[in-house]
């Protein structure tokens, strides 16, 4: 029995192993979207492998190779085969259908060295770039040699230029589009016959200004030992049936495309994908979460353990405007729409299934794509998946402006990945075209995406104002009324007051507040000479200044980007007070005549502005959209202004300071407080440091012991 139970425990181990194998091998990667906040979201898989192909029956082993590219109309793959000098032509069963390594060219023996890429015409003319005999070679629907584009001639070219085309594309009209290595020029556009026309879209170079104005300064010696700058190189193109040329570069500077990610832009200048147009002008569309890069959790600086951004070596156009991008760094696929939004992203580095030593090309049939890896020499087929079908048939909705349809398989891919951002966005964009703004702002806000949440929020107030704009407009009549008429009480108030002694009354005081508003010398001067506040009413004030920050970094509007923290509204309190010490430190050494009490209460008073408009503004910034709060932040800006000139004529009537020393003394007590932040700093760096020398001396006495 024993026995038997040993025995029986075994193969349970067995399985259990081979099972954990079966499974670590179908998710060897993990298929992936990204956040509108930047996030990484897992999603069910777009594509699953179906075989691993590391050999073509009937032409063996490959080679290092570099390019692989299937023709609808022939249903052939061609693959070109570098390390070999051959360009490999398959079926889709990975049986071998022609090999052309050596041709007749004319009179001679010809053969390829290192070809890199290839493409074929729709006439079935396969065009092959020779890469280090530096030359196109054409070869018939048949596979015999047809032409030669022969060397470009350097008499039109730039001195030292070097002709190595890696990929070539062909238009309908027989222009033949060329990348070289190590040409930062542009794409080389050339006639059918072969003749050089240009370059177009070559990479802009962007020099900040204080680069260049470093650089005037500069001898030319150290001129010569800086660092160039000049356009990056492009790493591959396609083109597509309307003739627009895809290119991609995986030159770009770290930083600056780690800037144009998190800034969201849509420019160009450091995208790494473009889609020029004839006349050389990019047009791609950038409109998703973020541009079309590929990896966007990078560092910004190299570092030992710094993530590093995706080299971009292929852009691999698909069905319904999708377009895949070859990340060969990481081995990775990134596939957009055409909008530019992420619809999913794969692969990996490693050697199980679905991942990749090198991945440096890929290529689709209908539901299937072939990746292919240029050190293993293997080619991954993998098929697509009903979750990427759906998405699939979503976006051909979308092109036909069909939204209700396409929402109801945003609700259905929701189902299957309800982490999916677009699927909210998707919903949250028809919503808005069927006019219903409410529902589509929370959607929007429900993916914090900003943009269109604004647009649907317009139109919901206009909606509002169309049906309650009368009464609305009625009720802020009434209300601006109502201020200006408690305004005014409280200016008779204080008129009448100050042309008696101070009575002691703690809601006199606080509405004299309102008086230095407006009088600010003679405000000051009632304040210290009168005795017009005290440090209670002065206290009550700075609570106010105190709320009204909590309100302002707590309780803005969505749009108005004011979510802050309690210790970010408590900065204006600390600031004040800080401001109160030094001022006195100062004075003091300067025959300042205000006391402790004095400034105190005539800082506290300062902040009225800050405590009074402060909180009507949050308020108000609920009503606005994204290009009316740069208004609201103008008056802002003004509220603070007018805080530090009532702090800065305050300062000088409770010391009884000319308007110049005055400046000087300001002056320096903001020093003082920038001083008194560092030393605060240094403290709770070198406490830190202490409690943590503390912490490990006793974790070892404990272990010792």
């Amino acid at each position: 029995m024993t026995k038997q139970l040993i025995r029986f425990l075994s193969i349970f181990i067995i399985l259990i192993s081979v099972l954990g194998l079966c499974v670590s091998a179908e998710e060897s990667y993990e298929t992936f979207s990204y956040s509108y906040d930047g996030n990484v979201q897992i999603t069910p898989d777009a594509y699953t492998v179906r075989e691993v192909v590391s050999q073509i029956d009937g032409a063996g082993t490959l080679k290092e190779p570099q390019d692989i590219l299937y023709d609808e109309n022939s249903g052939y793959i061609y693959i070109a085969d570098s390390g070999n000098n051959r360009i490999v032509i398959a079926n889709t069963d990975f049986e071998m259908v022609h090999i052309i390594s050596q041709f007749q060219n004319g009179d001679k023996q010809d053969a390829f060295l290192n070809p890199m890429g290839v493409f074929v015409t729709e006439d079935g003319y396969l065009y092959v770039a020779d890469t280090d005999n530096g030359r196109i070679i054409i070869f018939d629907k048949n596979f015999n040699f047809y032409k030669e584009l022969p060397t470009l001639s350097a008499d039109i070219l730039p001195e030292n230029f070097k002709y190595n085309p890696k990929a070539v594309a062909v238009d309908s009209a027989k222009r033949v589009y060329v990348v070289s290595k190590n040409t930062n020029m542009g794409v080389i556009a050339l006639d059918s016959e072969g003749g050089f026309e240009s370059f177009i879209g070559a990479q802009k170079v962007s020099v900040n200004a204080m680069e260049l104005l470093r650089r005037a300064f500069m001898t030319e010696e150290q001129l010569e030992r800086t660092t160039s700058y000049v356009p990056v190189e492009y790493s591959n193109l396609t083109i597509d049936e309307k003739g627009f040329i895809y290119v991609t570069s995986s030159q770009i500077d770290r930083y600056d495309l780690y800037s144009s990610i998190w800034a969201r832009s849509t420019d160009s200048t450091y995208a790494p994908i473009k889609k020029i147009n004839p006349s050389g002008t990019d047009v791609l569309k950038r409109n998703g979460f973020f541009p079309p890069v590929g990896n966007i959790l990078f560092d910004a600086y190299t570092g030992k353990e710094a993530s590093d951004p995706s080299e971009i070596n292929e852009v691999e156009l698909l069905e319904n405007g999708v377009y895949a991008l070859v990340d060969s760094a990481a081995g990775k696929m990134y596939f957009y729409d055409s909008n530019g939004n992420l619809l999913y992203a794969f692969g990996g580095e490693g050697s199980f299934e679905g991942l990749y030593t090198n991945l440096c090309s890929m290529t689709h049939n209908g539901d299937s794509i072939y990746a292919l890896d240029s050190i293993t020499a293997s080619i991954t087929v993998s098929r697509k998946t009903e979750y990427a079908k759906l998405i699939d048939q979503v976006l051909a909705l979308q092109e036909k402006r069909q939204y209700d349809e396409a929402a109801k398989l945003w609700e259905q891919i929701l189902a299957k990945n309800n982490n999916f951002d677009m699927a909210y966005l998707g919903i949250g964009k028809n919503l808005l075209e069927n006019e219903e703004y409410k529902e589509a702002m929370s959607y929007f806000r429900l993916i914090g995406n900003k943009t269109y949440y604004g647009q649907a929020f317009k139109l919901y107030r206009e909606e509002i104002l169309d049906k309650y704009g009368l009464l609305i407009f009625i009720a802020f009549v009434a209300i601006l009324a109502a201020v200006i008429i408690l305004f005014k009480k409280i200016n008779r108030h204080n008129e009448k007051v100050t042309e008696v002694s101070a009575s002691g009354k703690l809601s006199d005081q606080l509405l004299y507040g309102f008086f230095v508003l407006l009088h600010p010398l003679q405000a000051f001067w009632g304040l210290k000479a009168e005795k017009r506040g005290s440090v209670k009413s002065a206290t009550i004030i700075l609570a106010v200044t105190m709320v009204s920050s909590v309100v302002a970094n707590l309780g803005g509007s969505y749009l108005g980007d004011s979510q802050g923290s309690l210790t970010s509204s408590l900065t204006i309190i600390l600031g004040l007070l800080l401001f109160v010490v030094c001022n006195m430190c100062f004075t003091t050494l300067m025959d300042g005549k205000g006391t402790f009490k004095d400034v105190y209460i005539a800082v506290c008073y300062s902040s009225m502005p800050y405590a009074l408009f402060t909180i009507p503004c949050t308020l108000i910034s609920y009503l606005l959209v994204s290009d009316e709060l740069s208004i609201l932040g103008m008056v802002s800006t003004i509220i603070i202004l007018w805080m530090l000139m009532l702090i800065f004529f305050g300062s000088m009537t409770v010391h009884d300071y000319s308007f110049g020393k005055n400046i000087l003394v300001c002056l320096l007590t903001i020093v003082g407080m920038l001083f008194m932040l560092f030393i605060v700093l240094v403290f709770i760096s070198l406490s830190g440091q202490m409690i943590s020398a503390i912490g490990s001396v006793v974790s070892e006495l404990n272990y010792r012991m």
